[in-house]
């Protein structure tokens, strides 16, 4: 059932029609699947969300279409969709992610996120053409975040530091990328990029997964959903030093683009062990985010063991 709902899907565009939000359809599939929902919950998902979908133009690409040369080039989405289902048909998506991930991998802020979070669940759905969707995400909405200065700051610090120098100002835009854009192209953004030397890859997707309980923020919730799809991609990649980096400055900039923030401190919650949390309560939710940010804490917990982790999944699990 899931496979043939994903190439059903297959057909939409990565946009929807309701305000031009990204398309989550695959993924929140994939997510339910992997919860544990039966073909007849996926198939309600599907048919309620696709009502929000709009039609996928079809497009091809040139023998000698200069693939790096268009980074960024929104307009050249389809050519790319067609480029990369090409060649990752040829190669196999563990070769087609080896061979154009480092490149790709500096843009990950490419709509707020959500190309790298659909090209992670086309690789643990092992789907050639989600794969192939994702790698197009990335390539026609390239975002590249300017290179952060090293620094022996903790993340707390640096965060902390980059938040009081934004906190007077108020972003504009009409989405999380154009807030982000914003943020990028202020005079004070290069000054607080700064990049700690000391943390790892587990360490960011605590640290996210913290200030997502003390604040309950939607930008903040693609962090810690975007941080277990960087990790999904890792294994792929010759430097994943650098893709990390990148990732921290986009997170940095993601988080400052957010009017109001409110950090509070860690909430006090009774915690119930994995065993004891009604999956259920995920599965049959209408919000795909919720679904598919209750996946990646599941994952992330199984990887790391972190305990704020398993904090969201109670806070968003356990039956009234």
């Amino acid at each position: 059932m899931l496979e043939t709902l994903l190439a059903k899907g297959q057909h939409y565009d990565i946009f929807t029609k309701v305000n031009n939000f990204s398309n989550h359809l695959p993924m929140t599939l994939i997510a339910l699947n992997r919860l544990g929902a039966s073909d007849k919950r996926l198939q309600a998902f599907n048919d309620y969300y696709a009502t929000k979908l709009k039609p996928l133009e079809s497009a091809s690409f040139a023998t000698e279409f200069a693939w790096e040369q268009h980074l960024g080039e929104n307009e050249l989405f389809t050519t790319y969709l067609a480029f990369y289902t090409q060649r990752v048909n040829e190669l196999g998506i563990n070769e087609a992610l080896r061979k154009y991930i480092d490149t790709l991998i500096p843009g990950c802020a490419a709509s707020a996120f959500h190309a790298l979070i659909r090209l992670s669940y086309g690789v643990i759905q092992s789907n050639k053409t989600e794969v192939a969707f994702g790698l197009a995400h990335l390539s026609a909405f390239y975002f590249v975040i300017p290179d952060s200065t090293t620094s022996h700051l903790s993340a707390q610090t640096v965060f902390s530091q980059a938040l009081a120098s934004f906190s007077q100002y108020r972003v504009t835009g009409s989405s999380i990328s154009a807030f982000m854009l914003d943020i990028v192209n202020h005079d004070q953004f290069l000054m607080v990029n700064l990049y700690p030397d000391s943390i790892s890859l587990p360490e960011i997707s605590d640290f996210f997964a913290k200030l997502y309980l003390q604040t309950g923020d939607f930008t903040v919730l693609h962090s810690v959903t975007s941080c277990h799809a960087l990790r999904t991609l890792i294994p792929f990649m010759q430097q994943p030093e650098l893709a990390i980096k990148s990732y921290w400055s986009a997170a940095l900039v993601a988080v400052l683009s957010i009017n109001d923030l409110e950090i509070k401190k860690l909430p006090e919650l009774s915690i119930e062990p994995i065993e004891n949390l009604d999956f259920n309560v995920a599965i049959n939710s209408a919000d795909d985010h919720v679904i598919k940010l209750v996946f990646s804490c599941l994952e992330e917990y199984k990887q790391f063991g972190h305990r704020a982790h398993l904090m969201i999944l109670n806070a968003k699990l356990q039956s009234k």
